[in-house]
C-alpha cells in the first residue's frame, strides 16, 4: 500500500462513520465499491457523473471523496477544483483510474491517495480505513 498513498497537502484527522462519496461511471464497479464499504459499515453517498459528484458534495460535504478521473459531463480535475473551491483541503480526495497513471493525476489535484484500477477490495478498504484515520 505504500505506492498508493501521497502525502496530503493538509492532514486529515478524520474517523470512521463520515460519509464516503463514491464517484464512478462504471455502474458495476460503483455498486461493487458501495456494497463493499456499506458492509464496513461506512456511510456511502454515490455519484455517476461529475456534476452529479458536486450536487452531492454542495447537499452533504463528504468527509471522502472515490474520484474516478474520466467521468462523464465534468471530468475529475472539474469535481476536484470545486471541491477545493468550495471547501478547500478540507475534503479528502483519492482518485480511481484506470489508465495507470493514478499516482500523477492524484498529485495534479493535491489527492491524499490513489487507486489503479483494477484494484482489490482489500486494498480499497485498507486505503479507506488509513484516509478515514481508523485503525
Amino acid at each position: 500500500m505504500d505506492d498508493s498513498t501521497l502525502p496530503s497537502a493538509s492532514s486529515t484527522s478524520m474517523t470512521a462513520g463520515k460519509l464516503i462519496l463514491v464517484v464512478e461511471d462504471d455502474f458495476d464497479l460503483r455498486q461493487t465499491i458501495l456494497w463493499t464499504l456499506k458492509d464496513e459499515g461506512h456511510e456511502v453517498e454515490e455519484a455517476g457523473d461529475g456534476r452529479e459528484a458536486v450536487e452531492r458534495a454542495l447537499q452533504r460535504k463528504p468527509a471522502l471523496v472515490l474520484l474516478d478521473m474520466g467521468l462523464p459531463v465534468m471530468d475529475g480535475y472539474g469535481v476536484a477544483a470545486k471541491l477545493r473551491s468550495d471547501y478547500g483541503n478540507t475534503v479528502c480526495i483519492v482518485t480511481m483510474t484506470a489508465d495507470g497513471r493514478a499516482a500523477e493525476k492524484a498529485r495534479r489535484i493535491e489527492a491524499a491517495g490513489y487507486l489503479n484500477k483494477p484494484f482489490e477490495l482489500d486494498d480499497l478498504t485498507a486505503l479507506v480505513r488509513q484516509m478515514l484515520g481508523a485503525s
